[in-house]
Formats: structure tokens, C-alpha cells, sequence
């Protein structure tokens, strides 16, 4: 895939990861949004770039430096088959499983079903306890940095897919957050074909 054009309707700003004014109008806060995810992300086609452990990990651990409620403010907002939505969407995957590790682990492990495709894109390692599916979830934000961003997307929505099957079969779970839950690996599925197709920006 050659390198492609980042489109916008107006300039730019001048994006930073560390400061987001709350205060700016819809237009410019979307632009914002679209500027610092693409400052993430490398394009395949773009100017070869290397990104050193610490820089990876500073990319991972973005949430755990700024907070989510900040990461929240740039891309929340943003269409969910867009750069900056399905970024989003890959920090907050994380952020949940972070969170609960037992549950993401547990549902995991009740929604395999013998190496399905789905399974085998996740990488999950097996047993998949909680602190495998935290590794997991590390990998792919990794993924999403050093290299092919799709396939970071796509592992991330079979990873959810799995654990949506394991949610289905818990009686404790309200159908509504499952049907959400299960939103999302369409959303990431819609995103990673996207950037395939050259369409996410």
C-alpha cells in the first residue's frame, strides 16, 4: 500500500499529546483528534521510521501517562471507522482489561472453542489467565505502533469476539453490554478493513 494523504477540510493544528483545550469548538477539537493519532501511527509507505522500546512503551502506556479521561477527550468522539475513533477503541479495550483482568481472562477462557480462526488471530497464549490476556492487550496497542496497524485492529477485534462468546454464556451478564461488547469487534473489524482499503483517516 502506497503512502496516502492525510485529508482535512482545514489546516491542521499544530497537535501535541499533552495538552487538549476543552474549550475548543467541535471542528477544531475533531482536527485535533485526527492530528495526534496520526502522529501514532505510520503509515506503510511512509518514510521508514524506528520507534526504540522506550518509545513504543510511552505509546502503550499513554493512558497510564496523560489518564484516559485526556485520551477520552481527543478520540471518544470520533467516528468508530476513523483513525482517532479506532484508536480510541484499542486504548479503552485495554483500559477494561486492565481493569479486570479476572473477568477479560475468564470470558476469554469460555469463548474458545478449540483454535478457531478468531483465536488464532487473538494470540492469546494458552491457559489464557489474567495476566495473559493483560500481555495480550499490551501487544496489540504494541502492534498498532511497530507495525501494521490493521493487523492490530483485526487481532483486537478477534480478541473481543472470543470474549463476547464467553460473555453470551455468563448468566450475570445484562444483554445490553453485551450487545454493546459485541459492537465493538465490528466497529474494529470495520476500522482494520478500512485501513486496508486505504479509506481510515
Amino acid at each position: 500500500m502506497g503512502a496516502m494523504n492525510k485529508r482535512f477540510h482545514k489546516p491542521v493544528p499544530v497537535a501535541s499529546l499533552d495538552t487538549s483545550d476543552p474549550r475548543s469548538d467541535p471542528s477544531t477539537q475533531a482536527e485535533l483528534a485526527h492530528a495526534t493519532a496520526a502522529l501514532l501511527i505510520r503509515r506503510v509507505g511512509d518514510d521508514p521510521e524506528v520507534r526504540d522500546e522506550a518509545a513504543v512503551r510511552r505509546f502503550v502506556g499513554l493512558a497510564d501517562e496523560l489518564g484516559i479521561e485526556v485520551i477520552a477527550q481527543m478520540w471518544s468522539t470520533a467516528p468508530a471507522v476513523s483513525l482517532p475513533g479506532s484508536l480510541w477503541r484499542l486504548y479503552a479495550l485495554r483500559e477494561w482489561i486492565r481493569r479486570q483482568p479476572a473477568a477479560a481472562s475468564r470470558w476469554y477462557a469460555a469463548g474458545m472453542h478449540g483454535q478457531s480462526v478468531a483465536e488464532v488471530v487473538a494470540g492469546v497464549e494458552t491457559p489464557p489467565g489474567p495476566e495473559e490476556v493483560a500481555r495480550a492487550a499490551d501487544e496489540i496497542l504494541a502492534g498498532a505502533f511497530t507495525g501494521d496497524y490493521g493487523v492490530a485492529l483485526l487481532r483486537a477485534a478477534a480478541f473481543v469476539t472470543v470474549t463476547a462468546r464467553g460473555r453470551a454464556v455468563d448468566e450475570h451478564e445484562e444483554s445490553v453490554d453485551l450487545a454493546n461488547f459485541g459492537a465493538l469487534a465490528d466497529d474494529l473489524v470495520a476500522a482494520g478493513r478500512a485501513w486496508r482499503a486505504g479509506h481510515l483517516d
